[in-house]
């Protein structure tokens, strides 16, 4: 990668993508330019965009980036009455990413997506959307079947006694209380991000996302196994359609990941032509745990689909 401007320029603005619901933030760094522009897909559902805005240093290579935080979360809270099971369904999110695209004219782009946004990156190119040039998936899913019985894999690897807090607060419907939190970070620390001290980035997206968490509690359940409960997730799995995936495709993940082998596999035999790395020492947040090679290698992907370092 060549040097890059420590401060591209960058705009800031709030969007009626989903009138009904609300506004929503998002950040364009760098100049519009012949090149895809890269959009950046948070995870959750309900997290926010700032742990990913480290990708803005491709905005230094002659294209855009365009960050968002997602309907209902982060920068784009709306009004109480909205956070009611149901408002903030897959088809909500995909019609906000059409009209994002929509509203800034981003007519070429590689999507980059992380977790959910892996999810949300498939549902916009399984429903035709055209001008899609790329795909980077990191740590995603085809499946939420697969990925709750690795999940629950995982989680019974836990340590005895983090396990028992955590069925007793389930059993007792405390998902979220100080106890139930407590015993989670050992989950969080092992298969999440494995860093006693994160990044501001990430410290600063953690902190926001601890503010308010409405959207990720009524949609995932309040965390990254399965609680119990259903919710808009539930029965997701579009491992029958992989094979419209056409565009080039760039699998990450980590070592550690809750995104296993097991459920990477599926994305990898399922896209005709993707290319997966697993770096070894990363759980769900490569693009923080190992940014430099994350970086080399999005940057050499994007090489050779047409974009330049």
């Amino acid at each position: 990668m060549t040097a890059m401007p420590e401060h591209p320029p960058t705009i800031e603005q709030r969007l009626s993508l989903v009138p009904e619901i609300g506004d929503t933030w998002c950040r364009v760094a760098g100049e519009r330019s012949p090149r895809p522009a890269l959009v950046l897909l948070h995870g959750g559902p309900g997290y926010n965009s700032e742990y990913l805005r480290r990708f803005e240093v491709f905005a230094g290579t002659g294209r855009q980036v365009v960050r968002y935080d997602q309907i209902g979360s982060g920068r784009s809270v709306v009004s109480d009455d909205h956070y009611v099971p149901g408002r903030f369904s897959v088809d909500v999110f995909r019609r906000e990413l059409a009209a994002l695209r929509s509203a800034l004219g981003l007519d070429e782009v590689v999507l980059i997506g992380q977790s959910w946004g892996c999810m949300l990156a498939l549902e916009h190119v399984l429903v035709g959307a055209e001008g899609v040039r790329g795909l980077v998936l990191m740590s995603g899913l085809a499946s939420i079947e697969e990925w709750n019985a690795e999940t629950l894999r995982l989680r019974s690897e836990l340590p005895p006694e983090v396990l028992a807090v955590l069925d007793a607060e389930e059993k007792a419907g405390r998902v979220g209380s100080p106890a139930f939190k407590e015993a989670y970070a050992v989950w969080e620390r092992t298969h999440v991000l494995r860093m006693d001290d994160p990044p501001p980035w990430e410290a600063e997206a953690l902190a926001m996302f601890e503010h308010d968490s409405r959207v990720y509690d009524l949609v995932a359940g309040g965390a990254e196994f399965p609680t119990g409960e259903a919710n808009e997730l539930t029965g997701w799995d579009v491992r029958p359609r992989l094979s419209e995936v056409t565009v080039p495709t760039l699998l990450l993940s980590g070592r550690f990941d809750e995104a296993t082998p097991a459920v990477m596999q599926s994305l990898h035999d399922g896209i005709a032509g993707s290319e997966w790395h697993v770096l070894e020492h990363s759980s769900h947040s490569c693009h923080t745990e190992e940014e430099l090679l994350t970086m080399v290698l999005v940057s050499g992907f994007l090489a050779c689909i047409g974009g330049g370092r």
